[in-house]
């Protein structure tokens, strides 16, 4: 089964929302709805692509906010049990939020992918499928609903931090893919979405009222929800499939996936003439919970459907879904107003958000997303990546380029790389320089990007690599560059003084690392990256560009064994000409002791590199130090590196 499969396979227990078996404040349903849309301010149009984050500002006790830079009057907010209660429109009068009124009392606040459930007098509340508990309740205050300004945010995505005034500050990115907002009032036609989906993975199934959608961190393979009224879990897996399976063999898959979970099959069939051919089991798991699954195969993706009741009790219980399952259809209707997507992919790109540094971007919708590190990379090894550092005193982006070239002349052999001259550009108002730089390793010729920014105390570096053969991503570097946006404001809120990475200082320096448990010490090169850098384990490894340091040591065995054993492993038995093939096996000394040096010439999906291992012992410690260099990265400044670090290596 997939990893985030069953994420919960109980679900948490709700408290209830009734006083007396009557809900709160169900009187109030039909002058709620009258209220908000006269309360509530008109939304202008979604301004252009390039606008900079959607802010409010407001304050206790005062009826003045700006709303992205114009003045409006709104009801006071006001503080209760130490939370913030805030008009509800503002958050549809600033960021073109969707809200609707469900169930007579019930409110629901979505933007995006993103689903928040507030019930009206109740302290509990629902954000992204996740029971919340709130200080204080929304409520009505002089014909205007209250609400929580935290646990919106929250919602939204939106961040919240001390205005200049004394007053609050919201920032938030806006909504690839957010609807046209239009002259509407504040309870939007969320209220007549009868169906929800995913126009990107193309599925859609019926939207029943308290139905809330989860957040799955940018993932949009998955999708969660949960009833507002906590009776059911649901997920909806969508993954690529190249061979069509029938029903039966939609059906095999099902049942062995919950076999290698230990989970007991209760009943099986399958549906070979239904309009799309599916499996449907039901399982127990090891919990004891039921769980349903479904398995569909339509347009090279498959389909997978697991729900849960936590109340279930015979496998019999879960037909009651059927009506909300069988909804379930593989496509997606795009010119259908009637279904809420969850998609936040436009044009083949998804959103990029990182709130700690207020950067936002577009990365393609098949790459795997890394928001909190600003990683994004695809399968076939083309990536972007942003990183934020102080500037070293004295710094321009001319002279970073400089380091940067140097970089590359000392990494790369001369015919392995091809520098292009520098283009100016800017983001976000602000000039930078755009480095384009051809780079081959043996497998290729790839093109590196990489965008210079210096504000303010800090360097932002983006770079982005189209791997080789990806012309696609190439062509695709103008748009995502376009897309960048950043609020300078918020570093200088949330950091003060960052790493420094300055080449030039850094490519001479080297930091001791030493294990007690296993009686050595190394110097490593600041610039090389710790892959696994705990040297109280048998394994330790770095790796620099193009190449790799790891340092094995083993308690039991010999140098004699070691060494046959690696040999072995080495041996070209079929004289594959891209097979290892060994240089030399030399006895010489390492770190005063007797050792074997055992020298490796290989190619590994195209590119060819030189491995070279020092294997020694000494108080019954066998130790192995691997160093592998590419061909094309075997340049006197990383060989210099690499002696460097090994005579360095000491044994106490």
């Amino acid at each position: 089964m997939l990893a985030h499969k069953r994420m919960n396979n109980r679900l948490p227990s709700a408290e209830g929302c009734k006083s007396g078996g009557v809900p709160v404040w169900r009187g109030l349903c039909t002058l709620l709805a009258v209220l908000l849309l006269l309360t509530i301010l008109p939304v202008k149009e979604v301004q252009a692509a390039d606008q900079k984050l959607l802010q409010l500002s407001l304050k206790v006790g005062s009826n003045t906010a700006i709303v992205n830079g114009e003045e409006i009057t709104i009801q006071k907010p006001f503080v209760d049990n130490g939370m913030v209660l805030v008009p509800l429109g503002v958050f549809k009068k600033t960021f073109a939020s969707t809200v609707s009124l469900e169930g007579n009392d019930v409110v629901k606040v979505m933007y995006g992918p993103h689903t928040g459930a507030m019930t009206i007098g109740s302290n509990t509340a629902w954000k992204d499928g996740v029971k919340i508990v709130l200080p204080a309740a929304p409520r009505m205050v002089s014909g205007t609903l209250m609400v929580p300004l935290r646990f919106v945010a929250g919602v939204l995505g939106a961040r919240v931090l001390p205005d200049s005034g004394g007053g609050l500050l919201l920032t938030l990115a806006p909504s690839v893919n957010q609807e046209e907002m239009g002259e509407t009032g504040g309870i939007d036609s969320d209220v007549g979405k009868t169906r929800i989906g995913n126009s990107y993975y193309q599925w859609s199934l019926n939207y029943p009222a308290g139905l809330i959608a989860g957040d799955n961190g940018g993932n949009e393979s998955v999708a969660t929800f949960t009833s507002a009224e906590n009776l059911y879990y649901l997920e909806i897996h969508a993954s690529l499939l190249e061979t069509a399976p029938d029903a039966e063999g939609l059906l095999d898959r099902l049942v062995r996936a919950a076999e290698e979970g230990g989970e007991t099959i209760l009943d099986r069939e399958t549906f070979a003439d239904a309009a799309v051919p599916y499996a449907r089991i039901v399982s127990k798991d090891s919990s004891g919970a039921l769980w349903e699954g479904r398995q569909y195969y339509a347009g090279g993706k498959l389909y997978e459907l697991y729900l849960t009741d936590d109340k279930a009790a015979n496998y019999k219980d879960l037909n009651k879904y059927a009506l909300l399952l069988n909804s379930f259809k593989p496509s997606f209707d795009v010119n259908d107003k009637s279904i809420r997507d969850l998609s936040t992919v436009d044009n083949g790109l998804r959103v990029g958000y990182n709130d700690d540094y207020g950067i936002t971007l577009q990365v393609p919708a098949d790459w795997s997303v890394d928001d909190q590190h600003l990683y994004y990379e695809s399968k076939q090894g083309s990536y972007l990546r942003v990183k934020v550092s102080s500037a070293p005193v004295g710094s321009t982006l001319e002279s970073w380029s400089k380091e940067l070239d140097s970089q590359i002349q000392d990494s790369y052999v001369t015919d392995a790389y091809v520098l292009h001259e520098d283009v100016p550009a800017k983001i976000s108002g602000e000039p930078v320089l755009v480095k384009e730089t051809e780079l081959n390793s043996g497998s290729g010729w790839s093109t590196e990007y990489q965008v210079l920014l210096q504000k303010a105390g800090y360097r932002y570096f983006v770079e982005y690599l189209a791997a080789p053969g990806q012309e696609e991503d190439k062509a695709e570097f103008q748009t995502i560059l376009k897309a960048i946006d950043i609020d300078f404001t918020t570093i200088k809120e949330n950091f003060g003084r960052l790493e420094t990475e300055d080449y030039a200082a850094l490519r001479s320096k080297t930091v001791t690392k030493s294990s007690k448990a296993y009686a050595y010490s190394v110097d490593i090169p600041r610039l090389w990256t710790p892959y696994q850098d705990v040297f109280e384990t048998q394994t330790v490894e770095y790796r620099f560009t193009g190449g790799r340091f790891l340092i094995n040591v083993n308690p039991e065995g010999s140098v004699e064994y070691a060494v046959n054993l690696l040999q072995s492993y080495y041996k070209n038995s079929k004289n594959d000409p891209k097979g290892p093939r060994v240089i030399s096996v030399e006895e010489s000394t390492f770190a005063g002791v007797p050792a074997t040096l055992l020298t490796v010439q290989q190619t590994k999906k195209g590119i060819p590199s030189r491995t070279q291992q020092i294997i020694f012992a000494k108080n019954d410690l066998v130790y192995t130090l691997t160093v592998t260099l590419n061909d094309a990265n075997a340049t006197p400044a990383q060989q210099a590196a690499v002696e460097q670090t090994l005579k360095s290596f000491r044994l106490s």
